[in-house]
């Protein structure tokens, strides 16, 4: 490992005082939307950005060669946001639209100390002081490992802006959610046995990694080396292997074991004031961003291939419409999208965010909704849809991912398909189009799991593509969640550090494959107007959407 880089203040903040001075290279966007009053708003540019360095999206990016973390943070010095600080660099200058306007974070102990090392977790936003606009975007940090991080704001818009940076996890509390998510099994799921004819039921504990303290001849392994897939049960007195029938993940238990993997000093960095709190700024005095002084073309390119740069995920909210800086993101109404996926098979496939997608275009577009999910006793939702409309002959279908499931209902286990399996199955071409969501219950899992499920996924895409030339393939990524009155498990098995790691092994994955178009969502939650949901409403879902099929039918 190379040495951890220490800056002193002073240098830090020559170097960032520079980067003010830069300007987006602009091109223009006219997207017409909605406003919060149900009005048309008025066309406002949207810039490309292009900042000093690629930056990360909020949050926290894993170093690969050097740590921001010592092998053992003390949990005394942990970054407590009273003492840490935000500064406005160059805070008397003039902005406008399509400059960068940029902070600077001094991470203190709660001795007031300065912090030597870094790893702290941030949700930065700029929002509008206006709020009649409700216009936002995410912030961008940069992690220098030595306790002062860099956070980066496009300014997309004209008028008051504030800056709100949140510590959502000091680096000590990064530290124990790293160390329980590489501790295989903290998830606790059972199957049953159950023999059709001497109606004979067994429950098992079974595991989504591999358990070496059981031996082999106690075991019933299901893991399939195809698809990197690991499922093992314990293995039942009476009945074969063979019988396995339902099986589900046990919500009560697996917290109980998340908490006890972490000590009572531990526990007190998953509480307030270490917890999701806001930082003082040194003005609360909106910063004001004038008209651009420089012309701008009057187009954005056309949403075509995958965007192998950091920035594909830039934009902003404008009300309730999301203006990619990216691409030429179109806002489809009912007849554009029957338009748009007309003759069209499309097969959707995840976690609930990607059913909540077939949902909304099934709402939409007025599809003939078909259940055809696997009967099981206690599910709250199907696990397998399908809807279409033979006016504009559509096709639309919708399935659960395998598990690692973590529903709280029964699923029968051989009638689950692996992703890589069903997409094996498809013979392709220029009317499919694939829409793939796998992260939310894979956040708690080692990452090594998503990781090699999303490689072997990407070798079936491959094989897709060979035999159907032309089928259209979307990945998407994560997003931020609620936490349920700030309960501790909650954190420990779904915190929003959690959620961003599968985010950036999703873009890891596929972000320089030219067959996979990755539907970056991560920087639309971060700034999001309405509250934190895994299931945002229907405008968030409806600009999700309106992504996926300006790829589809960029014109």
């Amino acid at each position: 490992m190379a040495a951890i880089i220490r800056l002193s203040v002073a240098s830090v903040a020559m170097l960032l005082i520079s980067m003010t001075t830069l300007r987006f290279s602009p091109p223009l966007l006219l997207n017409w939307g909605q406003d919060a009053t149900g009005h048309q708003d008025v066309p406002k540019p949207v810039f490309k950005v292009s900042l000093t360095k690629p930056p990360v999206s909020p949050g926290l990016i894993e170093p690969a060669v050097k740590p921001c973390l010592p092998k053992e943070p003390l949990i005394d010095q942990a970054t407590h946001p009273k003492y840490t600080k935000v500064v406005v660099l160059d805070r008397e200058s003039l902005y406008h639209q399509g400059d960068v306007l940029t902070a600077r974070v001094v991470a203190r102990d709660k001795e007031g100390g300065p912090k030597t090392y870094g790893g702290d977790f941030f949700r930065a936003r700029l929002v509008s002081s206006d709020r009649s606009l409700q216009a936002s975007s995410a912030g961008h940090v940069t992690d220098h490992c030595n306790g002062t991080y860099t956070v980066q704001f496009p300014l997309y818009w004209v008028g008051g802006v504030s800056i709100k940076i949140q510590l959502v996890h000091p680096s000590e509390a990064v530290e124990v959610l790293r160390r329980l998510r590489e501790t295989p099994n903290t998830k606790i799921f059972y199957c049953t046995f159950d023999d059709s004819k001497t109606k004979a039921s067994e429950k098992r504990r079974c595991y989504s990694s591999t358990n070496p303290n059981l031996p082999p001849d106690q075991l019933c392994d299901f893991s399939k080396q195809k698809v990197n897939a690991t499922w093992i049960c314990q293995k039942p007195d009476k009945l074969p292997c063979s019988t396995i029938g339902r099986c589900k993940w046990d919500p009560d238990q697996s917290y109980k074991r998340a908490e006890g993997l972490v000590s009572k000093k531990e526990k007190i960095l998953f509480k307030k004031p270490y917890l999701e709190t806001e930082l003082e700024l040194d003005t609360k005095e909106p910063i004001r961003v004038l008209e651009s002084e420089r012309a701008t073309p009057e187009h954005l390119p056309l949403c075509t291939g995958n965007a192998t740069d950091s920035q594909a995920s830039f934009g902003y909210w404008s009300g309730k419409v999301w203006k990619s800086s990216a691409c030429n993101v179109r806002v489809f109404t009912k007849e554009d999208i029957r338009r748009c996926l007309a003759n069209k098979t499309v097969y959707m496939e995840g976690d609930s965010t990607i059913a909540q997608w077939y949902a909304r275009l099934v709402d939409v577009v007025l599809l003939k909704h078909i259940t055809t999910a696997d009967a099981a006793i206690g599910r709250h939702k199907p696990s397998n849809e399908r809807g279409e409309d033979n006016q504009w002959n559509i096709s639309l279908s919708y399935r659960f991912h395998h598990f690692p499931r973590q529903g709280s209902y029964w699923t029968f286990f051989n009638e689950a398909r692996y992703t890589a399996d069903v997409l094996d199955a498809f013979q392709g071409g220029p009317n499919m189009v694939v829409v793939l969501g796998l992260w939310a219950h894979f956040a708690a899992e080692p990452l090594d799991m998503i990781r090699s499920r999303l490689y072997a996924i990407r070798g079936a895409i491959h094989r897709l593509l060979r035999r159907g030339p032309g089928t259209r393939v979307f990945v998407r990524t994560g997003t931020t969640r609620e936490h349920a009155k700030q309960k501790m498990s909650f954190y420990l098995t779904g915190s929003d550090w959690l959620n961003y790691q599968v985010t950036e092994v999703i873009r890891e994955v596929f972000r320089a494959d030219p067959d996979v178009v990755v539907l970056d969502t991560w920087d639309m939650s971060v700034c999001q107007w309405g509250p934190d949901s895994i299931h945002p409403d229907k405008n968030v879902v409806g600009s999700q959407l309106n992504i996926m099929l300006s790829h589809i039918c960029p014109k």
